[in-house]
């Protein structure tokens, strides 16, 4: 779930590429059915599956979408410590709203995300020195150009990231950080407060806890 080489962005996918395998692992949760439907195959851009099922309704002069996944995860990350290979296990919510005009292009999207801890260890168990990451923040999507993903804008909001070894605090991503047009967890563009992670060797801090 944290943005590095070896971790998927806390998206949609935390903090966060964790592994592909994170995201088979997604279990996804009944949204409540709606009246007024719609046909989801004509909303663009498609929508993600991994929030399915998805419940899309009438609401006023456009279309509102609904979606979440719950995932727990125990999978190698590709990084390997003084010849050991490093584990990620933890559990993720995240709940997504989807704003459309009335002809199903989305204007808007919002991510509820909350990450209670990615423990990063050299055990599937978690078990022995590990660097703990937690993250409760929002993602804000919005489209310049309505349905037009690469247009699409991207800004996280709250405590992103928050890493913790041996009792401390090792890492702080706090505030807001937005992205250039189409380029999300790639080229940031503004942020606001504290964001250690965007200049951190994220895998040299999970070695040095780990080890």
């Amino acid at each position: 779930m944290i943005r590095s080489s070896h971790l998927r962005p806390l998206s949609t996918a935390l903090v966060g590429a964790v592994s592909a395998a994170a995201l088979v692992a997604a279990t996804p949760v009944a949204v409540a059915s709606s009246p007024h439907q719609v046909d989801q195959s004509t909303l663009q851009p498609a929508l993600n599956p991994q929030f399915a099922p998805w419940s899309c309704f009438e609401t006023g002069t456009g279309i509102t979408c609904q979606g979440s996944y719950s995932a727990s995860y125990s999978e190698p990350i590709g990084l390997f410590c003084d010849g050991q290979e490093v584990w990620i296990t933890g559990t993720a919510r995240e709940f997504m709203t989807r704003w459309h005009t009335a002809d199903g292009l989305a204007t808007k999207t919002v991510v509820h995300l909350d990450i209670p801890a990615d423990v990063f260890s050299l055990s599937p168990a978690g078990d022995g020195p590990s660097l703990s990451v937690a993250g409760h923040f929002n993602r804000h999507y919005s489209y310049p150009v309505p349905g037009d993903r690469e247009s699409r804008v991207l800004t996280e909001k709250g405590q992103i990231y928050l890493a913790t070894a041996g009792g401390r605090v090792v890492l702080k991503d706090v505030g807001t950080v937005e992205y250039e047009p189409g380029q999300e967890f790639e080229s940031v563009s503004t942020t606001h407060g504290l964001h250690e992670f965007l200049q951190a060797d994220f895998d040299a801090l999970i070695c040095e806890a780990v080890t």
